[in-house]
């Protein structure tokens, strides 16, 4: 017979496991809490949540399947199934479960929200703004709404409006660097560089570690044609993240701009080392392997990154002039016939 105090014990370790960010301890528990008591939603819902967060979706959703299965009329179980689903990138199956949770509650301003961030990730991003409108209207001091407003206003270029809803976001919020980075970043695509600039030094002032920031600062850098402060920045990400790819390989970007070639390969070749699968860094390792004449590996990295995504890569090295040394030489002329006749394997 089961002791209710072990399970009710049991299920409490597993809640502080989730709490202190331990996922697989707590998993571990609730997968003893649903043996013992499968009848027990919350064990349930709780077991989907933190297989939410170890990205295991199959299971998670399968989690929350049992805790519906026991309580169908559970907004929360709902709505949490389908955060989960739009983590998992199943936007219109969030949706369907957002909608669900709105029919019975139409005024919760959190499930607009999410739907929003769902509608977005379908690019759908009048939609979007219509959602997050709902939950503004529900509630005008909820900071995120405003920020994701004005990702969806960001996405249809409309800058002005953009930064209306970031500036409203950093009103209500003026301490979370997430904000800043995304003004930043609108203002860095409608080319306002030294205030984009401005704007991740706001992020990175009120986190230091803020990762993406950094990375973007020494983009916007490089855009400024300060490639010097720029690979700082990029050394500075890698000092708070050392396995980032893309700082890797913006960084040796800006050591091939310097001149410092065989240091930008190696740079290349560690944003390989963690994405093994980053079409640019074999791409970018081509264009030097061409500036140290070694043509052999130039070509062979070149259809690396042709093999990852051949639109692209092969459309940008018919025109890229970094490849003008080498156009006229058989083995280059052979990529291009050998995609073109769909060969390339």
């Amino acid at each position: 017979m089961t002791d209710p105090k072990a399970v009710k014990f049991i299920f409490q370790q597993g809640v502080r496991c989730l709490e202190s960010q331990d996922f697989a301890s707590a998993v571990a528990l609730f997968d003893d809490v649903v043996k013992l008591t499968p009848d027990n939603a919350d064990a349930w819902f709780y077991r989907g949540s933190i297989l939410g967060h170890l990205q295991r979706y199959p299971e998670s959703i399968d989690s929350f399947n049992g805790a519906i299965a026991l309580d169908p009329n559970n907004t929360k179980f709902w709505f949490h199934r389908g955060t989960t689903l739009a983590s998992w990138g199943k936007y219109k199956e969030a949706i369907a479960n957002f909608d669900l949770v709105l029919e019975s509650e139409p005024h919760n301003y959190q499930v607009w929200d999410s739907r929003g961030n769902s509608l977005i990730g379908l690019n759908l991003n009048e939609e979007a703004i219509a959602s997050y409108d709902r939950a503004l209207e529900l509630n005008p001091d909820f900071y995120m709404a405003w920020n994701n407003r004005g990702k969806a206003l960001t996405n249809l270029s409309r800058w002005e409006a953009g930064l209306q809803s970031y500036d409203r976001s950093i009103k209500i919020k003026p301490d979370c660097p997430e904000i800043w980075y995304n003004r930043a970043c609108l203002l860095m695509r409608a080319g306002q560089l030294k205030q984009a600039f401005a704007s991740y030094n706001k992020a990175i002032k009120i986190d230091q570690a803020h990762v993406p920031s950094w990375i973007n600062k020494g983009i916007t850098l490089s855009k400024l044609g300060q490639d010097k402060e720029s690979l700082i920045a990029f050394e500075k990400a890698l000092e708070f993240a050392p396995n980032e790819s893309s700082a890797w390989n913006n960084r040796g970007l800006t050591l091939r701009r310097l001149g410092r070639i065989p240091e930008a390969i190696a740079s290349f070749e560690k944003s390989l080392k963690f994405k093994p699968d980053d079409g640019d860094a074999f791409y970018n390792k081509a264009c030097c392997y061409v500036l140290l004449d070694q043509v052999d590996l130039a070509i062979k990295n070149l259809q690396q990154s042709i093999k990852i995504d051949p639109d692209e890569y092969l459309n940008s090295a018919i025109n890229d002039s970094d490849f003008d040394a080498i156009r006229q030489d058989n083995r280059f002329q052979e990529i291009i016939h050998s995609v073109r006749r769909g060969d390339l394997k």
